[in-house]
């Protein structure tokens, strides 16, 4: 391995063309990250060279490390560099030095005389660090992205000065714009416009021979997986996923398989919609890219194992070196195991995504506002089994949801929930592959009948519902989620000639029928009804209901029967197409503190059927 401490000019100068192989991650550099801090750190290359006395030395700025790989050109063809580390940088780079000749080339058409040369110079100087001449038109670009980044790439790099990539919203566009604006507003300042050929020199300067890499030219007896394992496993931006894409396609390449089959039918969905795989999902210490989340539930699928974040690649190393030895002949099968996690891929984004009205559908969507993610390998493993149809998926929903909701409105923890995963898995699996599966999770789920894991009964479940506080104690969206399904449910009793509504949450809010703000108008009875108490049944679920956001300002604190438009009841009756305020309306022709315990008892006898108790074990049954 040789290390040399080069300028960009030196890199870019050579006739070379330097290729990104396909296991490298698709461009991610962003403006508030990378681009900023970048042209931060040329400003101030540009302020000391501009401070230079005479021809004192000027502390050049170091960006930090690239690791190429020497690969077999034929005769007569672009000698080619593979890059192992440092494609982020070197693509920016070029965007930066195209956005600069482009800019250049804007501040010389507005001058003449002698400025103009200098300017012209300038930009052509840069130009040659963007193009290699005299060779095939893909062979001239010497920096060659992977797949998903080449036509982005190529926009930038084959645009026109007056124009640059039109109609372009990639994130390469975007560093275009950004570096060709910032790189305008340094040559044409508002204040000392002479001199501008004088500017643009030294600005091309700084780019050229003051911006440093230390390159690291592999010998034949590196290891370059090991290397780009080493510089990016810790501490850096690049993702486990990265990495475990890394690891993949540089086996099948070992291998002598198809890398540009395997990749388009594989992986390439994770950099095509980089900005879905790649978003933060989570809160706090725990976000992550949801790449990574996925590849931890599927490995924890697979493995039958917790697997942590922290260590995931670790342990995908650890299962395929399994994997490996399972093997007769010791050979890692790479297009099974790539296209499993494809499979498992589109199980995932239809989890993450939930859309849908049909109860699997639903039963997702709920799953996603409880925010119980650990049971994603669950999911993945019930999703992705042949022998189990809709009909057996929605069944082991129902009993999966019901668990989930009674525990929660009954105040059980959660810290459990890693532990049944792995349990619900190894049951999974032990069910022949041809057979359903619903009974086996429902009968898991069921085998605490009491204790911190227990699947709360309809007494149990009941007595929480009737006396626990729902808003202000459940998260709000839990509460639209609660109210929206018995609402859903009552649809389904009623028009069952007729398809079924469906309402969109963002647009129904909850409206408390007796308001929190209840002093004015609803009087305390004489009954022994105490403030505190009314304070916490007003909060109950007997109390709420749904309304749209458009509706809520006119029912605001009035009371329940009075003028009309000024009262809630007239308000419900003129406004709303809800089941739960249509039965509202036409069971309390009035509402006090009594009401609202009749209200919660109805709403409950729907929610213990919406959500069900556990089946009894046979067991049970006979006794």
């Amino acid at each position: 391995m040789q290390p040399t401490y080069m300028p960009i000019a030196q890199i870019f100068g050579a006739q070379t063309r330097h290729t990104v192989p396909l296991f490298q991650r698709p461009y991610v550099w962003s403006k508030e990250e990378q681009w900023e801090p970048l042209w931060e750190d040329v400003i101030g290359l540009l302020d000391r060279l501009e401070a230079r006395q005479g021809d004192e030395a000027v502390a050049s700025h170091f960006l930090g490390t690239i690791v190429l790989e020497q690969t077999p050109n034929a005769t007569g063809s672009l000698p080619r560099r593979e890059v192992i580390d440092g494609q982020q940088r070197l693509t920016t780079l070029q965007i930066l030095l195209k956005a600069s000749e482009h800019a250049l080339a804007e501040v010389e058409a507005g001058i003449d005389g002698d400025d103009a040369g200098m300017v012209a110079f300038a930009k052509q100087r840069l130009g040659m660090l963007t193009a290699n001449t005299a060779y095939e038109p893909q062979e001239r670009y010497k920096v060659w992205p992977t797949n998903e980044d080449r036509d982005p790439f190529r926009a930038v790099l084959d645009s026109d000065a007056a124009s640059g990539p039109t109609g372009q919203t990639t994130r390469m566009a975007e560093a275009y714009r950004f570096f060709r604006s910032a790189a305008l507003a340094y040559l044409r300042p508002d204040t000392d416009v002479a001199r501008a050929g004088h500017r643009a020199q030294r600005f091309a300067a700084a780019l050229a021979d003051y911006l440093k890499l230390i390159v690291l030219d592999l010998d034949p007896s590196d290891e370059p997986q090991a290397i780009f394992e080493t510089l990016n496993a810790h501490g850096t931006p690049l993702l486990p996923a990265d990495l475990i894409k890394n690891w993949l396609l540089w086996e099948a390449s070992r291998q002598k398989l198809d890398l540009t089959d395997l990749y388009e039918q594989h992986w390439r969905r994770f950099d095509r919609d980089h900005e879905f795989w790649r978003k933060q999902v989570g809160t706090g210490h725990a976000a992550r890219a949801r790449v990574d989340t996925f590849l931890q539930s599927w490995l924890t699928k697979e493995t039958l194992e917790v697997v942590s974040a922290k260590h995931l690649y670790d342990r995908f190393l650890r299962y395929v070196n399994a994997l490996r030895q399972q093997a007769p002949d010791g050979r890692i099968d790479v297009a099974a195991l790539m296209t499993g996690i494809a499979r498992d891929a589109v199980l995932f984004e239809r989890i993450a995504i939930a859309s849908g009205s049909d109860r699997f559908s639903r039963f997702l969507q709920r799953l996603g506002i409880l925010d119980v993610v650990v049971l994603d390998p669950v999911l993945l493993a019930l999703m992705g089994r042949d022998g189990s149809d809709e009909q057996d998926r929605i069944t082991a929903a129902v009993a999966i949801e019901s668990y989930l909701v009674r525990r929660m409105i009954c105040g059980q923890q959660t810290r459990g929930y890693g532990a049944l995963t792995i349990r619900l898995l190894k049951a999974i699996r032990d069910v022949a592959v041809d057979q359903p599966v619903a009974p086996t999770i429902a009968s898991e789920l069921a085998t605490t009948a009491s204790g911190a894991d227990s699947w709360p009964d309809d007494e149990t479940f009941g007595t929480h519902w009737a006396s626990r506080r729902f808003y202000n104690g459940l998260r709000r969206d839990r509460v639209l989620m609660i109210l929206q399904a018995i609402e859903e449910a009552y649809q389904t009793q009623n028009f069952k000639a007729e398809p079924i509504l469906t309402f969109d949450l963002s647009k129904l809010q909850i409206e408390h029928i007796m308001p929190q703000s209840w002093q004015e108008h609803w009087p305390l009875p004489e009954d022994g009804v105490t403030a505190e108490g009314r304070s916490w049944s007003v909060d109950g679920i007997g109390n709420l209901t749904l309304v749209s956001a458009r509706l809520n300002p006119s029912l605001s604190n009035g009371p329940w029967n009075g003028v009309v438009d000024a009262c809630k009841r007239s308000g419900l009756e003129q406004h709303s197409k809800l089941e739960l305020n249509r039965r509202l309306l036409a069971e309390h022709p009035d509402w006090d503190d009594d009401r609202i315990q009749v209200r919660a008892r109805d709403l409950f006898k729907e929610a213990k059927t919406i959500w069900p108790p556990a089946p009894l074990s046979a067991e049970a049954e006979v006794n």
